[in-house]
């Protein structure tokens, strides 16, 4: 399939000054991904090269902070006072690490709100590339050596009164697959996970970075490099269809669906064709390989959507007796035998933080999305159709520090972008 190449907008240039922010410390989690996973510092990467960046910000005079951020800054400070609900060792670690996975995204978008000598589009669609890359990489290699899990350095320090809890070991001894066989089913399934910890993290990794792969094929000019995406994207369907995981083939489906109606209603009804018709050879091959017989035959021996749905009623009703601050952290329900404020994080947000708090994620992931809605090019309307297909499936995947990062910074690149003129 042809791509067309929008034509290029020169943004007004950037004067160097003497406090330009550096590139690196902002594209090292995504660059860095197979050493940062292979280290076992995953966990903490983010957080640290925040850090890195904080502290840059604060050397730099006239920093700006666009309002999106600010919106992030009233939440934490929502989810700060939401924690006197919490009680126990175990719960408070839990808390601190979504509080500062949640800081750590806010300092990446003011970073590169700030960073306009260093930093544009495309070198944040490159580094995209290259954690999509390890993503595909290391899901193929689940096909070889499926059980394996690794031997980090950081999770040989830690003690092993920590690494004994199965949350903390697949943090630092991670799989490469899930590896389920539930009862009944006549083979295992192989689920790829790697470079996170669960198979939904996967999932969740793969709907939001192939969208900006595409963004970034829509760039290239080189037949070669051209070419060896395209046989990427290809590959990519093999440890796709692996996960059997419904809910990352939605989200593909909606951020593909919504290119297609925007490039409908801007009258490129071409392009939107040859879009439907490639998407639909896929979904044709899908079928007649027996990959979408194996997905929907995993739920035979797995009622993963009825445990759910218990789930989900139980801690609506559990948050309407803490409406307003939530919990604080997840609490165990008996009746399902799962954590209430798991499962997808729309519950995490509503059961932790009460309606206050997911009202306030509501407003800044929901609404930066509706004020990107106006982009110009093929590659800005494929960079926000993943914060679209977030907004979507938010409601029944968590989101980790990097995947929450990649959504903040998609919507930070197009704001940016509306904001100075710089194409998209």
């Amino acid at each position: 399939m042809a791509l067309s190449i929008p034509a290029v907008v020169r943004p007004a240039p950037v004067r160097r000054t003497t406090g330009a922010l550096p590139a690196w410390p902002l594209l090292a989690l995504f660059w860095g991904l197979p050493l940062i996973w292979a280290s076992g510092a995953l966990q903490f990467a983010p957080a640290l090269l925040a850090v890195a960046m904080l502290f840059l910000l604060v050397l730099r005079h006239g920093v700006t902070v666009p309002w999106p951020a600010w919106v992030l800054g009233v939440f934490l400070l929502w989810m700060a006072a939401s924690s006197v609900q919490i009680e126990g060792f175990g719960s408070w670690m839990g808390f601190a690490l979504r509080w500062v996975n949640i800081f750590a995204a806010l300092v990446y978008v003011v970073y590169y709100w700030n960073a306009r000598e260093t930093l544009d589009s495309r070198r944040f669609l490159r580094a995209a590339v290259a954690a999509w890359a390890t993503l595909v990489g290391l899901g193929l290699l689940t096909f070889v050596i499926p059980e394996a899990r690794l031997t980090t350095p950081i999770g040989l320090l830690l003690p092993e009164g920590i690494t004994s809890n199965a949350l903390v070991q697949n943090y630092f001894f991670p799989p490469l697959a899930e590896v389920q066989l539930p009862w009944g089913a006549p083979e295992p399934y192989n689920r790829p996970a790697a470079p996170f910890p669960y198979t939904n993290g996967w999932g969740s990794g793969f709907v939001l970075l192939t969208p900006l792969v595409l963004a970034y094929l829509t760039t290239v000019r080189f037949r070669a490099r051209h070419l060896l995406i395209v046989a990427g994207l290809l590959a990519s369907l093999a440890p796709a269809v692996a996960t059997t995981n419904r809910g990352m083939f939605l989200g593909i489906a909606v951020a593909l669906g919504y290119v297609m109606v925007r490039m409908v209603l801007r009258g490129r009804i071409g392009v939107a064709l040859a879009g439907t018709a490639a998407v639909a050879a896929v979904g044709a091959w899908l079928v007649a390989s027996g990959a979408v017989e194996r997905i929907l035959g995993r739920q035979q021996y797995s009622d993963s959507t009825g445990t759910r749905s218990d789930l989900y009623r139980d801690t609506f009703l559990a948050t309407l007796d803490s409406p307003l601050l939530g919990y604080g952290a997840p609490l165990y329900d008996e009746t399902v035998g799962i954590e209430m404020g798991t499962q997808g994080y729309v519950w995490t947000l509503m059961f932790c933080y009460g309606f206050v708090g997911l009202g306030l994620f509501v407003a800044y992931l929901h609404g930066t999305t509706l004020a990107t809605l106006r982009v110009r090019s093929t590659t800005g309307l494929l960079v926000h159709s993943a914060p679209v297909a977030a907004c979507l499936f938010f409601t029944y995947y968590g989101l980790d520090a990097v995947q929450f990062i990649l959504i903040s910074l998609s919507l930070a690149v197009l704001l940016r972008s509306r904001r100075y003129g710089e194409g998209l």
